[in-house]
């Protein structure tokens, strides 16, 4: 197991398992009308890096506003509409429109956390790489490369359009799909134990993040 992928599994697997005072300018051009998947992906990711290397930023004690500023590009980048309904297969249409609703309240809450820590501690000031993209219909594949020294780890991100606009479904990091992880893990915990046991862990850990901001 490569260390990307040890990350992947350890961060966006279930490990139970603030108030957003910056300028609002971050990420909101990230999703312009007209923009082909590759600037969308573009713009999403000059936007987190513009945050990463912010020279007002600097130091631990404004991690907690990087994180915040993070966390608003991610809201607004990805469908969390649709991936609920992907990580949440075979079990999101047995649900009444109550539970679809807290469980999409709760996977938005973690995922923006656990991909705005793997952002924050892994995506710097690293050359990033992209390649053409695939459009198929409504669909999009946009790869692209993060350049490390002595390391080049692959990126793909799946987007879809919605209202004329490209949201991103899916990031598979060095060929691990963070969507897939999710659920073969949400699965995992309602066989062993059941849906409930499922949202109970996925409350005390919102709380645990709660907690600590």
């Amino acid at each position: 197991m490569t260390k990307w992928i040890f990350i992947i599994v350890t961060i966006f697997g279930l490990s139970l398992i603030v108030q957003n005072t910056l300028p609002d300018t971050w990420g909101q051009n990230t999703m312009g009308q007209g923009a082909t998947p590759v600037e969308h992906v573009r713009k999403m990711l000059e936007g987190v890096m513009a945050i990463q290397t912010d020279p007002q930023l600097r130091g631990q004690e404004f991690r907690d506003k990087r994180k915040a500023a993070i966390k608003n590009i991610i809201a607004k980048n990805f469908h969390f509409d649709e991936m609920v309904k992907q990580v949440l297969n075979p079990y999101w249409e047995k649900l009444d429109e109550a539970k679809q609703e807290e469980f999409k309240a709760l996977f938005k809450d973690l995922f923006q956390d656990s991909y705005t820590r793997l952002v924050l501690d892994f995506l710097g000031r690293e050359k990033i790489l992209y390649s053409q993209a695939d459009i198929r219909g409504g669909e999009a594949l946009v790869k692209t490369t993060i350049s490390r020294i002595n390391e080049e780890i692959p990126v793909d991100y799946s987007l879809t359009s919605v209202e004329q606009k490209w949201l991103v479904l899916d990031v598979k990091i060095d060929g691990v799909s963070i969507v897939q992880n999710y659920q073969r893990s949400f699965v995992r915990v309602i066989k062993q134990e059941s849906y409930e046991g499922l949202l109970r862990k996925m409350r005390l850990q919102r709380q645990a993040i709660e907690k600590n901001s």
